[in-house]
């Protein structure tokens, strides 16, 4: 426990910082007031910019969904104007023969005439036919169906109309089938270009977000040690005073609520709080304790490691490691443990570490990275254990 205090406080040996800098005095209360005032400050400005980065991976998150759809879309989108491709060469084969069928049906016609003519009916009505502006139909229309089809064959004109009429279908069809799909395929792979860009900025903001984050978490680790060295410093001056008068030491504002055997100090929890801030973003892993991917219970084990005190990697076993203290009366680094049945100790399965104003740092599940929570999140919080020091 002493290494852990002087590693926080920065100093050799035993003797104070405030004593090699030449100052006489420890530091004042009002000193400690102000860096314990610049903790909160930056412990606000931590809750704020967990607040946008929430915001912004929520708005990532529904982009994404966005982006799946969309394309699925266009996935579906290509596949309909590749069967339209496949379409439409089909129709140009069934154009190809019905054009082919409609220029027989002429040469039977022409036939038609040309032996109306040898065998001396002159060209008369077949050839007014062939002549007419409008063609056989216009014919048709002037002369009467009846009568022309009863003198030069019913099965030969109407052939010949019906080639004219598919022909005609099978171009309209060919034609806006593979148009139509072009035109949806082109709009589709637009729509996913958009959401796609719409994505990376979005995976761009929420990066400077989580870079800003971790950023003032830092600065709160930094503001809190400096607080913690204080406060540390100052009860010692004091007690040596104390001491070395004869008398009893200037009562501390706060009494630390734990006691040698029952729990670690206020400058451990502080280290231990402080060091899991550092492991931010690293990857949750199942049965990992660092030192690039943690589970809950590893990285517990490791910030109180750094505290100087050894933990067993395991939430249950956690449990049992050192007093239980009321919510009430939270430390940073306390452990907070969550169970399926907060009547029932032996359903415990996650574990985080308090770092103030209702935050905990925890790595959370399979897919998820090493991040600040609020204490109430994962839901079923059964309790908090203060390690023994």
């Amino acid at each position: 426990m002493a290494c852990g205090l002087l590693a926080v406080l920065g100093l050799p040996g035993a003797l104070p910082q405030w004593r090699l800098d030449g100052n006489p005095n420890p530091p004042s209360q009002a000193q400690i007031n102000a860096a314990e005032k610049k903790v909160r400050q930056q412990q606000a400005a931590l809750g704020a910019q967990q607040g946008r980065l929430s915001a912004a991976a929520a708005e990532l998150a529904r982009l994404q969904v966005q982006a799946e759809v969309l394309t699925e879309r266009y996935d579906e989108v290509q596949v309909d104007e590749q069967r339209a491709a496949a379409a439409y060469r089909v129709t140009e084969a069934r154009l190809k023969y019905a054009q082919q069928a409609e220029s027989a049906s002429q040469d039977q016609l022409a036939g038609l005439a040309a032996e109306e003519f040898e065998s001396g009916g002159g060209f008369d009505s077949m050839t007014a036919m062939l002549g007419d502006a409008n063609g056989p139909q216009g014919y048709l229309n002037e002369v009467g169906l009846g009568q022309v089809l009863a003198q030069y064959g019913t099965d030969t004109l109407a052939e010949s109309q019906a080639n004219d009429v598919v022909a005609r279908v099978f171009r309209a069809q060919a034609h806006d089938l593979l148009v139509a799909e072009q035109a949806d395929l082109r709009a589709a792979g637009e729509l996913k270009v958009a959401i796609q860009a719409a994505v990376a900025r979005q995976h761009a903001f929420v990066r400077a977000d989580k870079a800003e984050r971790d950023k003032i978490a830092r600065q709160l680790a930094s503001a809190q040690a400096s607080a913690a060295a204080l406060q540390a410093a100052r009860q010692a001056a004091l007690a040596a005073q104390a001491a070395a008068a004869g008398g009893s030491p200037e009562a501390p504002t706060q009494a630390p609520s734990w006691a040698w055997g029952s729990g670690a100090s206020v400058t451990q929890g502080d280290i231990a709080a402080n060091w899991a801030l550092t492991q931010l973003g690293k990857p949750y892993q199942w049965g990992a304790a660092g030192p690039d991917s943690y589970d809950c219970s590893g990285l517990t084990m490791e910030a109180w490691a750094h505290a100087g005190v050894q933990l067993l990697h395991y939430t249950g076993y956690q449990w049992e490691e050192g007093p239980h203290v009321p919510l009430n009366e939270l430390q940073r680094g306390d452990l907070l443990f969550y169970a399926t049945n907060t009547s029932d100790p032996a359903t415990i399965h996650h574990v985080g570490i308090y770092i103030g104003d209702g935050m905990m740092v925890d790595a959370p599940y399979t897919g998820a990275f090493v991040r600040i929570d609020s204490m109430y999140a994962p839901g079923g919080l059964i309790g908090a254990v203060r390690p023994a020091g």
